[in-house]
């Protein structure tokens, strides 16, 4: 999706490090193409044998399992001056203790996160689409502009509203190759605290969360990250002054295909993946306890960088004298 996208730096250093290796230059289509006939071969048992053996310089440590060939090297990084008997005291005979009674704990594998191939079934949309008939409806403004037709596409920006009183914008560059953005704008903003009687810095807070967090439906934080991957989909969360702004990137093509080669399903487009994560956010966003506390230490240690650089000190103490200590302004 991206093949068209690598810049002429990242393809030269591509072609000088085939070239010295002596591998075979390919284009991204055809490089794409090989690996996915090489997927489509390779078993089960090829891939744990791989992993066995590139593991094999800590597995050979166990007590029940052969010696493996060659020289076993180990750094270790220790306070200077430790003493025989002190915690942070390290010899060739503790460190080699330590790691050989490290290799003897069994390793757990991690539980597999299912990774969902669309967040809404096809069940759960024709629901919602009978219960609430999708439909566009003429584009009205206060400010001037002529209103636009439901059924017209206008130039440069075609602007309707949908008929739960969404406003939309819509318009089309030609410099972008199979890619999109979407922004979504919600009033409100750190100027919403004072307004609402928030507690100051709470809508930033807030938004950083949102960032931070993501789980929404029956869908947890990590499955949701791995959706966007699959589907190559940014989402960043944004708080300004006025609003809070969520943005999104994402391919207008099949992506989230299913299979290699022949056996290869198509799934959704990117931009029905990310329509659906506009609607889980909408609908079914789940405000997690650890996303906010990541939230709070990211703005404190925005805040103490801030205070030891001298322009960022500079910057936050004009903002002082210009919006006379108005917190929505200040870090």
């Amino acid at each position: 999706a991206q093949g068209d996208r690598i810049s002429n730096g990242d393809q030269l250093s591509y072609l000088m490090e085939t070239v010295a290796n002596g591998h075979t230059f390919m284009s991204p289509e055809q490089s794409f193409g090989i690996t996915a006939k090489a997927l489509s071969t390779l078993t089960l048992e090829e891939v744990n044998q791989a992993a066995k053996d590139l593991c094999s310089h800590v597995t050979c440590l166990q007590a029940d399992e052969p010696a493996d060939d060659g020289v076993l090297i180990v750094t270790a990084c220790s306070p200077k001056g430790g003493v025989p008997g002190d915690a942070t005291y390290c010899d060739e005979e503790t460190l080699v203790k330590t790691v050989y009674e490290a290799c003897q704990i069994d390793v757990e594998p991690e539980e597999d996160v299912p990774v969902p191939h669309t967040l809404i079934s096809e069940e759960q949309l024709n629901k919602v689409t009978q219960e609430n008939p999708p439909a566009w409806e003429s584009g009205n403004f206060s400010d001037g502009t002529p209103n636009t037709p439901a059924d017209k596409l206008t130039r440069p920006f075609t602007l309707r509203r949908l008929s739960n009183g969404i406003r939309v914008g819509v318009g089309q560059n030609p410099a972008e190759s199979q890619r999109g953005h979407l922004r979504i704008t919600a009033p409100g903003g750190r100027d919403a605290e004072k307004r609402l009687g928030l507690k100051s810095g709470s809508m930033a807070v807030g938004s950083r969360a949102m960032q931070e967090g993501g789980a929404f439906g029956p869908w947890t934080r990590e499955q949701v990250e791995l959706f966007c991957v699959d589907h190559l989909l940014m989402v960043e969360i944004n708080c300004s002054e006025e609003s809070i702004i969520i943005d999104f990137v994402f391919p207008t093509t099949n992506v989230g295909n299913v299979g290699f080669g022949d056996d290869v399903q198509l799934g959704i487009t990117g931009t029905e993946a990310v329509l659906q994560i506009v609607r889980e956010i909408i609908v079914g966003f789940h405000w997690e306890e650890d996303a906010l506390g990541r939230s709070k230490q990211s703005y404190r240690s925005s805040h103490e960088s801030l205070q030891k650089n001298l322009e960022g000190k500079s910057t936050e103490s004009i903002m002082e004298a210009m919006s006379n200590n108005d917190e929505r302004f200040l870090s």
